[in-house]
């Protein structure tokens, strides 16, 4: 099968797979599209750099989850609606559970050198899927304090006038 066609197909799936989490989480029946879009940002961003790049697993799912935690910021903002709302269903398509559970069979079956190797590499994933929400909220929560730091400023200057 072609490589675009792979990519679109399991970016589409990713779509999916979200919002039946979202759905499972209880997110607002309004945002469950949104939701899924925001998914399908982060694991079309990990698939492409994956698939079509040859980018590491660890910083395509870097990268994917800037991409979707920066999509559930915006939206948490147009909609009004929590930043959990979008990136908690949206980070799933990007969890590494099948190389987790490969780590366990592998050490279930005396694989112990193959299940190590696994499981750190899913820990790798797992842990640059952490620091990519980590940056970005982060990142939005500067932005926000600094922005009503100049606005204080600014009403506090022109009350002096």
């Amino acid at each position: 099968m072609n490589v675009i066609l792979t990519i679109v197909i399991k970016t589409i799936c990713s779509f999916f797979g979200t919002v039946a989490f979202g759905k499972i989480f209880n997110c607002p029946k309004h945002c469950l599209y949104k939701a899924g879009f925001v998914g399908a940002v982060g694991f079309g961003v990990y698939i492409i750099l994956l698939s079509g790049f040859g980018v590491s697993s660890m910083l395509s799912n870097f990268a994917g989850t800037v991409a979707l935690s920066i999509c559930s910021e915006l939206f948490a903002r147009w909609y009004k609606e929590p930043v959990p709302v979008f990136s908690i269903p949206g980070v799933i398509p990007l969890v590494p559970g099948l190389p987790l559970y490969r780590a366990m069979n592998y050490t279930m079956q005396n694989g112990y050198s193959m299940g190590m190797h696994t499981f750190v590499s899913a820990a790798l994933d797992a842990t640059a899927i952490a620091m990519g929400i980590l940056l970005i909220s982060g990142l939005a929560k500067v932005y926000k304090t600094s922005k009503r730091l100049v606005s204080k400023k600014v009403h506090h200057h022109s009350e002096r006038l």
